[in-house]
Formats: C-alpha cells, sequence, structure tokens
C-alpha cells in the first residue's frame, strides 16, 4: 500500500470547520501505515475524527480497520492521530445520505517522514503542510497497491504554487523500492506525486494525459499535516 497523505474545509459545504450538518451516516474505512510491513497493527489504537464535525471519532481496530459516523451533508475531511506517525488527514471526500466506505488513510511514521524529506531536499515547515495523491485507474484495488498507478500523467494544483513546491512524482523501482524523485516530469506506474510545503489554503488537483479525462480532488491545508488523497479517493481515471 502506498501513497501519501491530504483534505479540505468547507464553510459552504460540510457546515464550518467545528461542526458538520446532515443527518449521521456511516463512514468506514483502514489505515495503513506507509513504509511498514506491519501496516495495519501498527496503527492499532490511532484517532480518527471528523475534521469539520471534532465530536465525532472512532479508534483503529487491530486489523488496521476502523467505522464511525460521519455529517452527510457536502464534503468532509477525516484526520488520524497516532503517537510516532505524522499527524494526516484525507481529501474533501462528499460522504452522501448513503455514507461512505474505503476512507483510506497511509500513513507515514515520523522516522520515514523525515526520510522521504530529506530524499526530496525540504525541511519540513511545521507552518505548511506536505500534499500527496496517487493517480490511478478506474478498478483498481480500493486501497490501492503496488504498480497500479496510472503512469505518464502530470498533475497541477490551483491555485498554483511555486516550482519549488513540485509536483514531484515518485519512481516505482521495484514492489519494494518506490522513491520520490525530483527528475521526473510525470506519473510512473506508480501513480504518486507530492507538493512541498504548501501554504495553508484550499487547493484542487487535476490530473492530465491525452485521452483520458480523471476525476479532481478538493483538499485543504492545515499547517503541520500530511494531506492525502489515497485511492479510491485520489486522483482517478473516470
Amino acid at each position: 500500500m502506498r501513497c501519501l497523505l491530504w483534505m479540505l474545509l468547507f464553510t459552504s459545504a460540510c457546515g464550518s470547520p467545528t461542526h458538520g450538518t446532515g443527518p449521521l451516516v456511516a463512514a468506514a474505512g483502514m489505515a495503513f501505515s506507509f513504509g511498514q510491513s506491519s501496516a495495519a497493527s501498527s496503527l492499532e489504537g490511532a484517532h480518527i475524527s471528523v475534521l469539520e464535525s471534532p465530536e465525532l471519532g472512532a479508534t483503529v481496530d487491530g486489523n488496521g480497520g476502523f467505522a464511525l459516523q460521519g455529517p452527510s451533508a457536502g464534503e468532509c475531511s477525516f484526520t488520524i492521530h497516532q503517537a510516532g506517525f505524522h499527524d494526516s488527514q484525507t481529501a474533501a471526500l462528499s460522504v452522501g445520505t448513503g455514507g461512505i466506505d474505503h476512507v483510506s488513510f497511509q500513513v507515514p511514521p515520523d522516522n520515514i517522514f523525515a526520510v522521504l524529506a530529506s530524499v526530496v531536499g525540504i525541511d519540513a515547515d511545521p507552518t505548511r503542510c506536505q500534499i500527496a495523491t496517487t493517480v490511478s485507474a478506474a478498478g483498481t484495488p480500493p486501497y490501492g497497491g503496488s504498480g497500479v498507478g496510472e503512469p505518464d500523467v502530470t498533475v497541477t494544483i490551483a491555485p498554483p504554487l511555486p516550482a519549488s513546491a513540485g509536483p514531484v512524482y515518485f519512481q516505482y523501482v521495484s514492489a519494494s523500492v518506490i522513491l520520490p524523485d525530483a527528475s521526473l516530469t510525470a506519473t510512473s506506474i506508480d501513480g504518486g506525486v507530492l507538493f512541498l510545503n504548501v501554504p495553508p489554503n484550499d487547493y484542487t488537483l487535476t490530473a492530465h494525459k491525452a485521452g483520458k479525462t480523471f476525476s479532481s480532488v478538493k483538499l485543504h491545508c492545515r499547517p503541520n499535516v500530511l494531506v492525502n488523497a489515497a485511492p479510491p479517493w485520489g486522483l482517478q481515471t473516470l
């Protein structure tokens, strides 16, 4: 499982930052540890919450699963906190009256987060966020996987950022060796992409490839959070 992290905050969609709207519905998913083989168990006990309604929460079980209630109106962001891991959050997800499944977290331990920052040559600014997503094809496994990304895709962000912020695409060397590579100009078969030290704001990610159309991703950047639009809620072919 791989892809790093994201989210959105709307005052007009899911109420205010402190309270969502609409009847409560079921939300469920899985939390994985990025870069560790014991993916699910290492996040047992992690706290999941709804950014817009922080009183709503759940705890990750021993298999990495979680289930909670979320407001059904508009787009909501889910957050995860666990000691020893970098605080992370999803993109803005449309929950709806039917609820939502496959909410996905792929969370780097603090030491892996530091290694990734070193590889891309940045000092992670705690007043800014890091953004990641995986570009994948429709029909891929719900939580992604190794080598299931859509290759040769470029990703843009709006509002635009300086070139120093990225995008930085992930190079697929093998199933066990996947690294961000600033020399790449488009996605590999990994599909991963990063934007670095991003100022807090609302953003939209868009994917581009001749002959393909993709879903877009909305997110909200908060200080010192890794925002991950992970499969199946990242950029995906339609």
